[in-house]
């Protein structure tokens, strides 16, 4: 599905929950495209109309969070950090990978920018981030940014240095925003793909799950 039809059905949202309720497969498409461009803002969108197409009480449980954080964090209006990504996309049952940017999509890069070995950096972010846990994707990104020359990095993506050696230091939990500008300077994009099914009853479609009935006396 293209871009102009993804816009088409955005103001739909009854059109999106049947599009991406319990639907790996189709979630996977959507994040994807709207993630190729690495753009925050449309990144930020395509997630929470995601979560927003869920029954979010029932997401927010299997996210392990609770229902006004996931709210709060994938709302639209803020940069959520990468912990909280990470387990929206388990609750999804989709996960993320790195590949090359389309080179249609790539600006030349100055000298120094590129990284020596775009397929080694892409399959080591690709590997932290397969099991959707927080520690294994932060200690990619670490060694993913420090095998850089750091100093041309933080250029190229319009972060300051300092910040650069701060968010991906292996201490902090990254935001959206600046992951996405450090892989643009990388000239690597995300690439979302579903799960294998984890043969789970689906959600109850969007409200509260229904209560159980009292057993009659």
């Amino acid at each position: 599905m293209t871009g102009n039809r993804w816009a088409m059905l955005a103001s739909n949202k009854a059109i999106l929950a049947e599009l991406f309720r319990d639907n790996p497969a189709a979630t996977a498409v959507y994040l994807t495209e709207s993630m190729r461009e690495n753009d925050f803002d449309a990144a930020r969108t395509a997630l929470s109309r995601v979560m927003q197409a869920q029954n979010v009480q029932m997401l927010a449980r299997d996210a392990g969070l609770r229902r006004d954080a996931l709210y709060r964090t994938f709302g639209g209006r803020i940069d959520p950090q990468l912990s909280r990504i990470l387990r929206l996309f388990d609750a999804l049952n989709v996960q993320a990978s790195v590949v090359r940017s389309d080179p249609s999509e790539v600006q030349t890069a100055p000298s120094g920018t590129a990284p020596d070995d775009p397929e080694g950096i892409a399959n080591r972010l690709t590997q932290g981030l397969a099991s959707n846990r927080f520690e294994e994707a932060v200690l990619a990104l670490k060694e993913a940014v420090l095998a850089q020359n750091v100093s041309s990095l933080a250029r190229e993506a319009g972060i300051e240095r300092r910040t650069m050696y701060k968010t991906f230091g292996g201490a902090v939990d990254p935001h959206l925003s600046r992951i996405l500008k450090v892989l643009a300077a990388m000239q690597l994009r995300l690439l979302v793909v579903p799960l294998p099914d984890r043969s789970g009853l689906p959600r109850p479609k969007l409200g509260r799950p229904p209560k159980a009935s009292k057993a009659s006396s």
